[in-house]
Order: C-alpha cells, then structure tokens, then sequence
C-alpha cells in the first residue's frame, strides 16, 4: 500500500509541526502506528506517574511495567473499543485482525492483537492530533490503575 507522506505535514525529529492527514494515517499498517502508539502510550504514563509524585527510577520503572504489559494494554483495548464510535471501532478492529508475528511475547496471542490495535489507536490519535482524546484515554488507562483493575 502506498501511502502519500507528503500529506503528514512538516515535522523535526520530534515534535510534529500539525496534525498529519487522517486519512493517510489511517492507512499505514497497523505495526507502524503500534510502533509509534507504544512510545507515546508508555511515555504519557512515565509522565503521569512523575505528576503524581512516584519518584525514584526504581519504583517509576516498577509502577509501569504490569500497565504496559499485553494483557494489561488488552484490558484497556476491551474497556475503550465499546465505546468509540462505529467508524473508530472499524479501524481498530481492523488493527486488532492485523498479522500477528509468530513471536508475541507474554500474555497470548490474542492478548497480544488487541495491545497492538490499543497501541495503533494511540499512535494514530498522536499523529492527527486528537490530543483531548488522547488525554481521556489516559485518564480511563490511569484510572482502570488506580482501581487495580489492570
């Protein structure tokens, strides 16, 4: 699938200039925005964590590795796809019915292709620029959490 990057907008190394092309964003392969949704995903919650005053790198590390698990981001994937609109759902069911690589990691393969579709949502959330939506998703992240449901 070819995809126009030239519809993505200016961006440096890091920081993007604008929201790039939803529609183009859409069509990059649910890996790439996983890739992307990953970093983003586990960076909102190192900073959330440091906001709400954990400190020392030993316990930011501890407090985040079961929430960025696959089967605590497949959690969150059951939690948030019930309520996105209809088409929103379709494009994250697609990203959950993406190839799943023979080596998953732990949790299961299922577990594994609704972290990656949760993690393609973020990433293409970042990248078009819905960043209120953005925030309320980890608001229901951090307060799944909070409630120890993760």
């Amino acid at each position: 699938m070819d995809v126009n990057k030239n519809l993505f907008g200016g961006s440096d190394d890091f920081l993007l200039a604008g929201p790039w092309d939803a529609a183009e964003v859409a069509r990059l392969p649910a890996r790439t925005l996983a890739y992307v949704g990953d970093a983003v995903y586990e960076l909102g919650l190192r900073l959330g964590h440091i906001r709400s005053g954990i400190d020392g790198a030993g316990r930011l590390h501890d407090s985040l590795v079961e929430i960025v698990s696959s089967t605590a981001q497949a959690k969150v994937f059951e939690k948030i796809y019930v309520e996105l609109p209809e088409p929103d759902r379709e494009m994250v069911k697609t990203w959950r019915n993406a190839k799943v690589p023979s080596r998953y990691g732990s949790g299961t393969r299922g577990e594994y292709a609704r972290a990656t579709a949760l993690e393609a949502w973020v990433g293409y959330l970042f990248l078009t620029g819905q960043n209120e939506r953005l925030q309320e998703l980890f608001r229901v992240v951090t307060g799944i959490a909070g409630k120890g449901g993760i």
